[in-house]
């Protein structure tokens, strides 16, 4: 069965689809994200950087939401962006996915 994520912004506008792709789920992680820094990084077997993508799903911080950070993959890892101000340190859960 196909899979994909759509993504819409405040006004309803849909920005993200990749409903027409098939992708494969490769597993979950857990990365911390220090105090008063704005990246962390780690490995992950199977990724690269045009054929597959992270999206966080949940955070241990009851104030950061999963849309306060934003995703990239690299060959072999990814990386999470802090978007928002919060200084404090957040472990998050990330589930990673190639397409097929």
């Amino acid at each position: 069965m196909p899979g994909g994520i759509q993504c819409w912004d405040a006004n309803g506008k849909l920005i993200v689809d990749i409903g027409d792709y098939n992708t494969r789920y490769l597993g979950r992680a857990t990365i911390n994200l220090p105090a008063n820094s704005n990246v962390a990084s780690q490995g992950f077997p199977n990724l690269t950087a045009s054929g597959s993508f992270a999206t966080v799903i949940s955070s241990s911080s009851p104030n950061l939401y999963p849309n306060n950070f934003a995703t990239r993959t690299y060959e072999g890892g990814f990386r999470v962006w802090r978007l928002s101000t919060n200084p404090t340190s957040v472990d998050l859960t990330v589930d990673l996915f190639s397409f097929i």
